[in-house]
């Protein structure tokens, strides 16, 4: 029965699985593992099926210890299952985290951007657990699934079986093949490089691109999102084929040249049949039918492809004309001149259009030999290639400008095209008819064409300028800056504003180097903002710290203005620092009286509030009459 059970959820989980993969909407992932241990770091992934924009990550970790991230990654697969290809594009914010203290912890949601519109992630809880012995206990005390899986139990994940699981070199593999390994110099050749398979495959990658020393390389598949595929049998096997690259290559040198292999890394899914059997279950080979059976085991592979060796052929030197440039292939030739009467500045163009397969584009431009009397600009080259199965194919096109500058009758001799066809293994030489040019006396100012696209244009008559006339501001002849006095003093004021700015940071350096110095300066500051804080305590009221602020305020003056330390500091020490000084008795007095009276002041009765401002009084009449003193 319990199978059986099994079975009804597993038709609905197909159901609901067919329904889904009909479905290309985004979704957007948080997932952790559920149970870490205190001091264990681990990683806290993002998942979107789709590329994504403002990721916004979750406004609270928990308490958890941020040690990296985000981390963004991204990757996309194609997968050949049942005969079917299918591609998927996944892009992953992570972040590598430590668990602090032990106890539950709750990540809010993440959100991300696609196409517009905003997508939040679900989100998590985790069990932080103190130690290994706390995990075992949880782990033993889940009932009934914990005690049927040791795995589970030990705090590992339960280990999947053995069989089935191994992947051998027939079962997937890459194979180059090449229409031609005997071509000419600079004859185009393509490769194609094909994996074949007959198992589910994912995340392809190529690690290693084969590398094409001494070719000129084309891709021919692009950036095409579905691959060329289909059904193939070899050695009784059936395998799905799909076109992964495909390139033309040109080679530029003859001789022996060698293709290296290609190097492709992918996940191979193998499915693996349950461990168990139990003979008295009627459900159990059902349930291990290959085609019900849905416990796979993904597998990293590695495939290399053949190499692939050329030789290369050198062109025939017999026949070989003098227009030959290296053009190899099979093209045609056309040409035109838009008009063969004109008058003087006007322009003319000469178009020469070459098309066929092969080389195109390594064709070079004809060479025009245009009459003397005619100005003329490099040509204007448009091209236009074609990429098929079968190679490069296309048309290049030559547009000529040339602007005649006298009047008379002109031949603009035939141009030739040679090119040298594989299939024939023959030389062709293509050359235009003889254009006859008749130009007659233009009126008025030339008008020059700067480009073969007649954009820039210009006046003939302003390429001479007249002479000016009028007023000029002339200077005195062997007038210059240098050798002056000006000029050595220029010389000069760069390195005295060196010295300068080297001075005055050195004399900075040395005040703030200087703590007993900072500390006398600063010493009224420090005792004003302590009178300050004692006075605040006097609104409110409280003696005992307006007492306390205006003692340190006269003792930290004493300290800072003599670079004592205050436990060194007395009566009669103070009294003999200021003596010292040459303060005058007076205010040596009235400094020593009022630190008595604060000492007295706090333990005598009476009016607290009237002597508070007697004390505020007397203690900065002290410390103003000791600073005009120190000065």
């Amino acid at each position: 029965m319990r199978k059986r059970g099994l079975f009804i959820i597993f038709l609905l989980l197909l159901i609901g699985q067919g329904a889904w993969a009909g479905n290309n909407s985004v979704t957007f992932t948080a997932r952790a593992r559920q149970q870490v241990l205190v001091g264990q770091q681990f990683q806290i992934l993002f998942e979107v099926n789709a590329n994504g924009r403002g990721f916004t990550p979750p406004p609270d970790f928990g308490g958890l210890q941020i040690l990296s991230g985000p981390n963004t990654s991204s990757s996309s697969s194609i997968q050949f299952i049942n005969g079917k290809m299918s591609q998927s594009y996944t892009m992953t914010y992570s972040y590598i985290v430590m668990a602090t203290k032990p106890g539950d912890v709750n990540i809010g949601s993440a959100s991300v951007k696609v196409k517009g519109k905003r997508y939040r992630s679900n989100t998590l809880r985790i069990k932080i657990l103190k130690d290994n012995s706390t995990l075992a206990r949880q782990s033993g005390s889940s009932g009934r699934s914990a005690t049927n899986n040791p795995a589970a139990a030990s705090g590992r994940q339960p280990q999947r079986p053995s069989s089935g699981t191994s992947v051998n070199s027939k079962d997937v593999f890459i194979k180059a093949t090449v229409n031609n390994t005997h071509p000419y110099l600079g004859q185009q050749v393509v490769v194609t490089y094909r994996i074949y398979t007959r198992v589910p495959v994912s995340n392809l990658s190529i690690n290693k691109v084969a590398s094409f020393k001494g070719f000129w390389s084309m891709d021919l598949l692009g950036n095409k999102s579905s691959l060329q595929q289909h059904n193939e049998t070899i050695n009784g096997h059936k395998y799905v084929v799909a076109v992964i690259r495909k390139l033309a290559l040109i080679p530029q040198q003859s001789g022996k040249l060698v293709l290296d292999p290609m190097n492709l890394n992918c996940v191979v899914q193998v499915r693996v049949r349950n461990s168990e059997s139990n003979s008295n279950d009627p459900f159990n080979s059902f349930f291990n039918d290959p085609f019900f059976n849905q416990n796979v085991r993904s597998v990293q592979k590695q495939i290399v492809s053949n190499a692939l060796r050329f030789d290369v052929k050198p062109l025939p030197t017999k026949g070989k004309p003098a227009c030959f440039t290296g053009a190899v292939g099979n093209f045609t030739f056309n040409n035109s001149v838009d008009k063969t009467s004109l008058t003087t500045n006007d322009a003319l163009t000469l178009d020469i259009s070459i098309s066929g397969s092969g080389n195109i584009e390594l064709v070079g431009a004809p060479q025009v030999k245009f009459p003397s009397d005619f100005e003329t600009y490099d040509p204007k080259i448009t091209l236009k290639v074609n990429k098929t199965g079968n190679g490069i194919s296309g048309t290049k096109k030559f547009d000529y400008l040339a602007i005649p500058r006298t009047a008379g009758d002109f031949i603009i001799k035939p141009v030739k095209f040679c090119f040298f066809n594989p299939k024939d293994r023959q030389y062709h030489i293509y050359q235009t008819k003889t254009y006859h040019i008749h130009v007659k006396k233009g009126k008025g100012t030339g008008i020059v064409y700067s480009a073969a696209d007649q954009s820039g244009i210009h006046i003939l008559g302003r390429d001479i300028r007249h002479i000016k006339e009028g007023p000029f501001d002339l200077q005195p002849a062997n007038d210059f800056l240098f050798g002056t006095t000006l000029y050595y003093l220029l010389l000069v004021l760069p390195v005295v504003l060196l010295l300068l700015v080297i001075l005055f940071q050195t004399t900075t350096k040395k005040r703030k180097a200087n703590v007993s110095l900072i500390k006398n300066r600063k010493a009224q500051k420090i005792a004003r903002s302590r009178l300050t804080i004692a006075q605040k305590m006097k609104r409110q009221g409280n003696d005992r710290a307006f007492y306390d602020e205006i003692a340190q305020a006269l003792w930290g003056y004493i300290s800072d203005k003599f670079n004592l330390q205050k436990a060194n500091l007395s009566m009669d020490t103070v009294k003999e620092m200021l003596e010292q000084k040459q303060v005058a008795s007076e205010t040596i007095q009235a400094f020593m009286d009022t630190l008595n009276s604060i000492e007295y002041a706090r333990f005598a009765p009476g009016d607290t509030k009237g002597k508070m401002e007697n004390i505020y009084t007397e203690a900065l009449h002290a410390i103003m009459q000791a600073e005009k003193s120190l000065k």
